[in-house]
């Protein structure tokens, strides 16, 4: 997702000979020879569209203004006036930005610095000085997001044109990352992911990362229109986010009814007493499907573990255990059931 791979090297050589990309990118920095190197930079990938800003200010009023809708923001932290994690907050409440990719540049490394950039809204990192083949390949990833983000735009009608009937069919499938919105410290599980690439040595040591799964995803799915489906993982994130307000954290739904959750905290402590935590309040809410069933939601959540050292294989080794804990712990709990949710119903 964000190491920089054989595969993303070849495919920026092979960009380097074709000119016409076509992403238009806003670069932001008080330096005019970051700037310009920068430009210069992302022109030998091919990415030649490029409008410059020198304070977050004159960015969030090219932002407002509409002239241009830039498909990638690439914005310096440290910058007098408005920082570049003001103004990422800012980018992500103007209409258009709020799925954009951003890129923050800073030679800052504290995780302080990274954890306040994400929860703001960043998608990527890239770090003072430049290597050019990394640069290349986040812009790159940067484009293909942007690529998905259309066809998926593009998908949400038949061949005919006609919308997608909800009562027949979801206009996604249940592995979809769907974006959720409102929730604190919820993030995209590419933005997560590189979100942990960043992490060094000691914020390893002092990090953890679990996964907690919505049992019987696939009922739901199969029963739920496409806002109960919605509502459904909606709720239980609200749940996740009120039970882990107390520590510092930053999640992603990563599809599948499957959320996955990298925290602070050194000590790997069993996770039955936040999964009893998080299934009281969801029990609490008595969600409920339009027609007034309820829509028992459980949950189940694998041990934490510690984040893998190696950062080219980071975010598949440690996502992978954790989802692989939280699923075999939904096993385990089917084979003794839950009671279900008993409600009543007057007084």
């Amino acid at each position: 997702m964000v190491s920089v791979t054989s595969a993303y090297i070849s495919s920026i050589q092979a960009k380097l000979s074709n000119p016409e990309v076509c992403m238009k990118i806003l670069a932001v920095d008080d330096e005019p020879f970051i700037l310009e190197l920068l430009t210069m930079m992302a022109a030998r990938a091919g990415f030649t569209d490029i409008s410059t800003a020198l304070s977050g200010e004159i960015a969030l009023d090219m932002l407002n203004a509409g002239d241009i809708v830039f498909d990638c923001l690439l914005l310096d932290i440290s910058m007098p006036g408005m920082d570049g994690i003001e103004l990422c907050g800012l980018a992500r409440a103007t209409p258009g930005y709020n799925k954009t990719p951003i890129i923050m540049l800073t030679a800052m490394a504290e995780k302080d610095y990274i954890d306040r950039a994400f929860s703001a809204g960043a998608t990527d990192y890239a770090n003072k000085p430049f290597d050019i083949v990394e640069l290349h390949a986040r812009l790159r990833m940067a484009e293909e997001l942007v690529t998905a983000r259309q066809m998926a735009t593009s998908g949400n009608t038949d061949t005919d044109g006609s919308q997608f009937d909800d009562a027949h069919r979801h206009a996604f499938d249940i592995s979809d990352e769907i974006g959720i919105e409102g929730v604190k410290n919820l993030i995209k599980y590419n933005a997560l992911g590189n979100y942990l690439t960043q992490l060094s040595n000691a914020g390893i040591a002092g990090s953890q990362v679990r996964a907690i799964k919505i049992d019987r995803i696939e009922t739901i799915y199969a029963r739920a229109s496409d806002e109960e489906f919605l509502y459904a993982i909606s709720e239980a994130a609200d749940a996740i986010s009120d039970a882990l307000s107390v520590h510092g954290y930053m999640m992603a739904y990563a599809g599948n009814g499957t959320f996955v959750v990298v925290s602070n905290k050194a000590t790997l402590e069993p996770s039955s007493g936040l999964e009893t935590e998080i299934q009281n309040l969801l029990d609490e809410k008595d969600s409920e499907y339009d027609n007034g069933d309820p829509l028992d939601i459980e949950i189940s959540i694998g041990n934490p573990l510690r984040p893998s050292t190696s950062k080219t294989q980071r975010i598949r080794k440690t996502f992978g255990r954790a989802i692989a804990r939280a699923e075999n712990r939904v096993l385990r709990k089917r084979a003794a059931p839950r009671p279900p949710n008993i409600r009543l119903v007057g007084g």
